[in-house]
């Protein structure tokens, strides 16, 4: 009796500890590069039509570029085709988290577009399942082929993931890069949930040929 009231109280003890863990788990704060993505679709200047204080559509690329000069927490280098004049803008974050870079282009004097705007993000930096569960749920998936990168479009966002050689969609991929367009393509297979891609097969082919 003594040996089971014993193992009872053990028991009773690890379950509160494992309670108590998965309580911390859950209250853990954010990654820092988590926290920053979420910092894009919050407050008053959310993509896609505003980024950085940038009025996306609106403000020019040279205004751009003039504003993310006059922040600090970014590096910025231009570069000025020698054909057709247009700019290329790579820019750095040089704040946690380190190693997101953004860019974009076009003529210096014509409003930045958001379909040209880019975000690479730091190898193992952010996985696609702390996305989702910040952002929600995908519109849509598509993989073209088994071990080549996964997309995933939320809204606007288009999400490149680093996709496993099982040919699974999974919340443990790796977000590679980030891309912003505002012209939704009709033939991306529907969101079906993190399963096989087989799962997504005929809308696949539509989407990849």
């Amino acid at each position: 009796m003594r040996q089971l009231r014993w193992l009872v109280i053990v028991g009773a003890v690890l379950s509160a500890a494992m309670f108590m863990a998965r309580q911390v788990g859950a209250q853990a704060p954010d990654s820092s590069a988590l926290a920053w993505l979420k910092g894009l679709y919050q407050g008053p200047c959310t993509l896609p039509k505003c980024w950085q204080g940038i009025q996306i559509g609106e403000m020019s690329v040279r205004q751009a570029v003039d504003l993310l000069q006059a922040n600090s927490a970014w590096r910025v280098e231009v570069f000025e085709s020698p054909y057709s004049g247009a700019w290329v803008v790579r820019s750095y974050h040089q704040a946690p988290p380190y190693g997101i870079g953004v860019g974009f282009g076009g003529a210096p004097d014509t409003p930045l577009v958001a379909n040209t705007l880019w975000i690479h993000l730091p190898e193992g930096a952010l996985r696609i399942g702390e996305v989702i569960a910040a952002l929600g749920a995908p519109n849509w998936a598509w993989q073209c082929r088994v071990g080549s990168p996964t997309f995933y479009r939320l809204g606007a966002a288009r999400f490149m993931a680093q996709s496993s050689y099982s040919g699974r969609f999974s919340p443990q991929t790796y977000v590679m890069s980030i891309s912003v367009s505002t012209s939704p393509r009709r033939d991306e297979p529907p969101w079906q949930g993190f399963t096989y891609r087989t799962g997504y097969s005929a809308a696949i082919q539509r989407a990849c040929r």
